[in-house]
This record gives C-alpha cells, sequence and structure tokens, in this order.
C-alpha cells in the first residue's frame, strides 16, 4: 500500500470513528434488539454515513433510513439461519432419541462448526446427513421461511426506492454546485469585456448585487 492510500484509509477510518462517537451519543442502544452489538451496529451506521457522503440533515436522514434498511435485511437473515438451526436440533432431541452427553449442538451449529466430529457423529446416529436434515429442517419450518423471506423483498424494496431518492438528492446537489460555478465563470468572463454594451451589463450586475444584499431594491429614475 502507498502513502497515498495509507492516508486515505487512515482519514476514513478516522472519519468513520469520529461519526461512530456522535452516533453513540444521538441514538444510544434504542435501534439495537437483544444480543446485538451496540459497538457493531454504531460503526457500521458510521461507515455507511462516511460511504454515502452524507452532508446535509436531508442526505443524513436518508442514509440512516438506507442503513436500517440494511441492518434489517440482516436481521431477517439471522433468523431465518437461527429457525433452521432450531428445527434441526428440535429434530435431533425428538423423544425416543438418544443425546449424546455434554453436547451442546445448538452452540456447535450456531459456531458453523458443522464438521465438528461430535456433530457429525450425532447427525450420522438419528440416521441424518448434514443437508438431509437441513432439508428436513427446511420442510419443517418452511411457512416461517417464506415469512421471512417476504420481509426480506420488502425491505430490499423500501432499500432500492431510499437508494434512488438519495441519488437524486445528492446529483441534484452536484448539478446545482455546478450551474453556480459555470454561471459565475461566465459573469467573470463577461465582466472581463470592456465594451459600452458590457458596461451597461456590469452596471445592471452591481445593482442587482446590491439589491440582494439589502433587500430593498432601488429604482433609477430617470
Amino acid at each position: 500500500m502507498n502513502t497515498s492510500n495509507k492516508g486515505t484509509t487512515a482519514s476514513n477510518q478516522a472519519a468513520t470513528k469520529q461519526a461512530a462517537s456522535k452516533i453513540s451519543q444521538i441514538v444510544g442502544s434504542s435501534f439495537i434488539l437483544p444480543g446485538e452489538s451496540a459497538q457493531q451496529f454504531h460503526k457500521a451506521y458510521a461507515e455507511a454515513l462516511v460511504e454515502l457522503g452524507a452532508q446535509t440533515q436531508l442526505q443524513i436522514y436518508l442514509a440512516e433510513q438506507i442503513f436500517h434498511s440494511m441492518w434489517w435485511i440482516r436481521r431477517y437473515e439471522l433468523q431465518k439461519r437461527a429457525s433452521l438451526i432450531s428445527e434441526m436440533v428440535k429434530i435431533l432431541r425428538s423423544p425416543g432419541l438418544s443425546e449424546i452427553p455434554g453436547l451442546d449442538l445448538t452452540e456447535l451449529l450456531e459456531a458453523g462448526r458443522w464438521d465438528d466430529p461430535a456433530v457429525i457423529n450425532e447427525i450420522k446416529s438419528k440416521g441424518f446427513t448434514v443437508q438431509g436434515l437441513l432439508q428436513r429442517a427446511g420442510v419443517r419450518h418452511q411457512e416461517e421461511l417464506m415469512r421471512l423471506d417476504q420481509s426480506i423483498a420488502l425491505k430490499a424494496h423500501t432499500l432500492t426506492q431510499l437508494q434512488k431518492s438519495y441519488e437524486a438528492l445528492v446529483n441534484r446537489s452536484v448539478m446545482q454546485e455546478r450551474l453556480k460555478l459555470q454561471n459565475d465563470l461566465l459573469k467573470r468572463d463577461l465582466l472581463a469585456i470592456d465594451t459600452p454594451i458590457v458596461k451597461d451589463l456590469k452596471a445592471e450586475a452591481q445593482q442587482l448585487a446590491h439589491e440582494d444584499n439589502t433587500l430593498e431594491p432601488e429604482y433609477d429614475e430617470r
């Protein structure tokens, strides 16, 4: 990594840290659900604001709504995973099936340790494969999974609309600044021309500038 990239990375990290600190003071834990990390939430929120480059109040509001939509999609995906794991454990713990002493199957599955020998032995001892058990859990929890998928689709649609609104807002601000700059450049070039017509335009521009500053139009009586 070259020096400029290091500088950019450090600057982004500093901006993220500063934004996260402000967000923590403003929103606290009001958007965080039990089991979620406040630190992770605020860090991800700050990174989203920095990435989107939100500056004005309206930009920050839209960026906030974009992040919340993304966070809810993440929540729904985690719920789907937890739902399947819970059902898989329930199948393996059905009445009449023995349990390996001291094995916390839920904890191992939530940690993603599907290849743990104890997990594999437990599943095989009940006459399943990992994929077969997952499929059985999916069938038994199909209605719940479909409900969560619908929630994800709804949030994804909202996210798309918010992104379009944000892009339109940012592009409008950029366009306004660009037009203002172009007008300033044209005015500067025009006022640099020394002709009678331009002199009249200069006087008119000065008069308009004076009226803008005083907010009291003056009329030239001749």
